[in-house]
């Protein structure tokens, strides 16, 4: 798979031969380890595949009534949650395919009418909203990485910077920002981290969470 942004897309590459002579397929499409991959990053079938997937257990669970709660928590929950990190960067329109789908299993298990504002739903059963679940788990992949908890090819792209001077804003961990010249290059995990947990740092003092450990490597 050839990935690129542009448009009209690039012409396939020639065949590429492996050792045991056989050619590799070239495909704009690919699902690996449960993530369905497009050329151009914009994870359009993985989201339709999602859409698609919910929507039949949200049938089947319309259909019973014992323990609903319980039954979306391990049924609908999990595919929204496996690979968000990464399917994350999708289009609103494509991600707010996913709030519908995300807003019919709570209404499945309140009975509240389609009518009921989606903050109205969050409430009656306790849970934040989608984006705010996916930021989440960003947040958390991220802070292992920090830990080194989370796997080497991930820590070893986030660097901690050193405060030059004791101030205030020097609580807070920041994390250096590589440069990036490509609309796919401010995509990769490296500079996307870094800018999200700079920001979510101002806004949140996140210092004031932090475990000691943290806070003292990076002084």
């Amino acid at each position: 798979m050839l990935f690129n942004s542009s448009l009209p897309a690039p012409a396939c590459p020639t065949s590429i031969t492996t050792l045991d002579s056989s050619d590799l397929e070239y495909v704009d499409i690919y699902k690996y380890l449960g993530v369905w991959l497009d050329c151009k990053l914009s994870f359009q079938t993985h989201i339709k595949h999602l859409q698609s997937k919910i929507k039949s257990r949200v049938g089947f669970l319309f259909r019973t009534h014992a323990a609903k709660l319980t039954l979306v928590k391990l049924t609908i929950l999990p595919i929204l949650d496996f690979g968000d990190v990464i399917y994350k960067i999708a289009s609103n329109t494509l991600l707010s395919k996913l709030d519908a789908v995300y807003h019919s299993a709570i209404r499945l298990v309140t009975k509240a009418p389609y009518t009921t504002h989606h903050c109205d739903l969050y409430a009656l059963v306790g849970w934040p909203s989608l984006h705010i679940r996916h930021q989440t788990h960003w947040l958390q992949v991220i802070y292992k990485s920090m830990l080194g908890k989370a796997p080497p090819y991930l820590s070893s792209l986030v660097t901690m910077a050193t405060p030059t001077r004791s101030t205030r804003s020097s609580r807070c961990i920041s994390l250096i920002i590589p440069k990036a010249n490509t609309s796919f290059g401010c995509l990769s995990f490296q500079f996307s981290a870094a800018c999200d947990w700079n920001e979510w740092q101002k806004s949140l003092k996140l210092e004031t969470y932090l475990p000691h450990q943290l806070q003292t490597s990076a002084i």
